[in-house]
């Protein structure tokens, strides 16, 4: 590739070689160590590339072996210059174009934030403006090393920065530490939590981790019972309970539940018909003004205004301070429609189907499942009972004893 470069901007010729011995010439030219590429034989001549130097050196070349030569195309960038010389509008327009993109490249026109994840984009990049950092600054005045000083002195959840120059970004890594967050301790506590059950089931499984378990895989709970209790007995060697200790109560727990589901769709519907006659509107806005051109357009009783708006940018950090589209009112008459026995099935299967897939997503299975879809003259209707085994347990502030009623006296 670079050598074709090369070969462009210093210019070559193609030429077709005739006569009684071009094998010869070709012999010659590599003695001479003239240098010839893209050699294509035809059948009573040899056409081939040879660079400009080559061509002043094939005279006598040319009359040691008796053959003819004729320039076919002359290539590269000293040939375009000399058939365009009279173009002078169109070089100055080029060594324009080659100074303006050598200024442009003087000043910053993007910052890219990355690794960023407890603030956004947008927050570090209002901080770094409020520091005279931001797009369409000099690149000779950007002091990387202050900027990752600013950013570690602002933020104490960063723990390290780099800054780099890139052409005309600024490229800007940041790592957060992950563990800012104070992890509390698992100690008792004056105040706890219990656990307790949101609904009605049975309990299919439970793993304590902290806090006394109340119930036992098998048991039929209601709701608002307790599942883990956090308040702790403390007994002597007796066995008598002496005191309390409270802690957060923290358990995995599964219960089987029953969900009852319904769902109705109306058989009768309304759709929107568009005309095919509709009003265009152009606007530019700039700041907070905006010029428009074409006809008036305005919502209204059954019309609907379609709007499309280009934002330019040189890059995201750096948007330009304006914009332009175009706005259609369209107006439309309603029809009403009555949907088939099929789509109604349809339509009641996709809201029953996205309705389990968001009860998965919770960590919900679903074990038994008798949906059925029901219609009549008016309505179509999905309904039934699910079976579920799903997570439970809500947090309550645990109720403090009473130490004076477990030891009264027995006297």
């Amino acid at each position: 590739m670079l050598t074709r470069i090369l070969r462009y901007v210093k210019g070559y010729v193609r030429i077709r070689i005739t006569g009684y011995s071009p094998e010869r010439f070709l012999n010659l030219c590599k003695y001479k160590k003239i240098p010839v590429w893209g050699l294509l034989p035809g059948r009573n001549f040899y056409d081939m590339n040879i660079t400009i130097a080559g061509m002043k050196k094939l005279k006598p070349i040319l009359k040691k072996t008796g053959t003819n030569l004729r320039i076919i195309e002359k290539i590269g960038l000293p040939f375009f210059l000399f058939r365009h010389r009279k173009r002078k509008i169109f070089f100055a327009g080029a060594a324009g174009c080659v100074l303006l993109v050598y200024i442009l490249s003087l000043f910053i026109w993007n910052i890219e934030i990355s690794g960023n994840h407890v603030r956004t984009d947008e927050t570090i990049l209002a901080f770094l403006r409020k520091q005279d950092v931001h797009c369409g600054m000099p690149a000779s005045s950007v002091d990387c090393a202050g900027i990752a000083r600013m950013i570690r002195k602002e933020y104490d959840d960063v723990i390290w920065v780099s800054a780099s120059l890139k052409g005309s970004k600024i490229q800007i890594d940041i790592k957060e530490n992950s563990d800012s967050r104070e992890i509390e301790e698992e100690e008792m506590t004056e105040e706890g939590t219990d656990l307790i059950a949101e609904k009605d089931g049975v309990i299919k499984e439970i793993v304590t981790r902290s806090g006394v378990p109340m119930v036992h895989a098998g048991d039929e709970v209601k709701t608002g019972d307790i599942l883990v209790s956090g308040r702790v007995e403390i007994k002597n060697d007796s066995q008598e309970v002496v005191g309390y200790q409270y802690q957060n109560a923290d358990a995995d727990i599964r219960m089987e539940t029953k969900e009852a589901y319904e769902d109705t769709l109306d058989l009768s519907y309304t759709v929107k018909r568009y005309e095919k006659r509709k009003k265009r509107q152009v606007f530019l806005r700039f700041s907070d003004k905006e010029y428009v051109l074409g006809q008036k357009v305005e919502a209204g009783e059954k019309k609907e205004i379609f709007s499309f708006e280009v934002l330019p940018q040189f890059s995201k950090s750096f948007p330009l301070p304006f914009s332009f589209g175009v706005r259609e009112e369209k107006q439309y008459r309603e029809v009403k429609k009555t949907y088939t026995k099929k789509e109604c099935q349809e339509i009641l299967s996709r809201e029953f189907e996205r309705f389990c897939k968001d009860l998965r997503k919770k960590g919900v299975q679903i074990l038994e499942n008798d949906v059925k879809i029901y219609k009549d003259t008016q309505s179509a209707k999905a309904k039934g009972t699910l079976i579920l085994l799903e997570s439970c347990g809500k947090e309550r502030k645990t109720e403090h004893g009473n130490l004076g009623e477990n030891n009264a006296d027995t006297s």
